[in-house]
């Protein structure tokens, strides 16, 4: 199978923002942007492996193949679609580095007592996606910052959305000031108990990141926007699966969820066209 065709068949799923979101990139960069999702997709699947000597050796394995040239995993096809769209080539291999950092921060299962820790968690572990893919498309070191704001804004909603899941997976990263804030403990969440303090703590932690993904992307020039469209339909998609969230939290006590792919087109078109016609989103 061609390397960017097993990229698709990975990525390209329903429940995937970017099946409806990768239609909308700019033309030439399409194939390189899922070469490159694709890859932190895989780095960050190593983060749910259970077993941590499992995950710290696939982990090292990813950053021998990234780095060198010559080495045999190098026939994988997501470095082989990479190495097709000429990713390797125009993306410095630290910043690969500081991406397998980041799932190396996530197997420690880290906890937080104040949210601006959180904060810098999130800017740490989903912000080399906006970098990477940002830099990709020629962005500046401003315009790269800003972006890798929005992608840690979209990185707590997905925290936010999975929050119980890992809560009875051992990951609790609830900043202990909210937790006390809200009275809401992990054994609370695990149990099903919570009330409307756990709504409280979810709609709290929903508007700092909206608020976080507001402060990046006002005042971006009409032309940065186009360019970069891909990324802000991508947060527009996220978007979206916050509000689905605030409007009632506890279902994230029984359920993932995972907003319609129908209704994920929908809004990246709109968004495509607001950007388009340089309107804010």
């Amino acid at each position: 199978m061609d390397a960017l065709a097993w990229c698709r068949d990975r990525m390209l799923v329903p429940g995937n923002p970017m099946a409806a979101s990768l239609a909308f990139a700019p033309d030439d960069e399409r194939d390189a942007i899922l070469a490159l999702r694709t890859l932190v997709g895989e780095l960050g699947a190593l983060a749910e492996i259970s077993e941590a000597s499992v995950a710290e050796a696939k982990l090292g394995w990813w950053r021998e193949t990234l780095r060198d040239e010559h080495s045999p995993g190098r026939r994988h096809p997501v470095v082989q679609a990479l190495e097709q769209t000429e990713v390797l080539q125009r993306v410095p291999a630290s910043e690969f580095e500081s991406v397998a950092d980041a799932i190396a921060t996530l197997e420690a299962r880290p906890r937080f007592e104040r949210v601006s820790e959180l904060r810098a968690f999130c800017l740490r572990i989903g912000g080399p996606m906006g970098r990477l893919e940002s830099r990709l498309l020629d962005a500046d070191q401003g315009l790269t910052e800003r972006f890798a704001e929005l992608a840690a804004a979209a990185y707590l909603v997905r925290l936010v959305r999975d929050l119980a899941i890992d809560a009875r997976a051992e990951r609790w990263w609830v900043p202990l000031e909210l937790q006390a804030d809200y009275q809401v403990s992990r054994n609370d969440v695990i149990a099903g108990q919570a009330g409307t303090g756990f709504d409280g703590l979810v709609r709290s932690l929903i508007h700092e990141a909206m608020s976080q993904a507001r402060l990046a992307i006002d005042g971006l020039d009409r032309e940065s926007g186009w360019r970069h469209r891909h990324l802000l339909i991508h947060w527009s998609l996220d978007r979206r699966l916050a509000l689905m969230i605030d409007r009632k939290p506890r279902r994230l006590l029984d359920q993932r969820l995972l907003p319609s792919h129908a209704g994920n087109v929908w809004r990246a078109w709109r968004t495509a066209r607001r950007l388009r016609r340089g309107k804010a989103i």
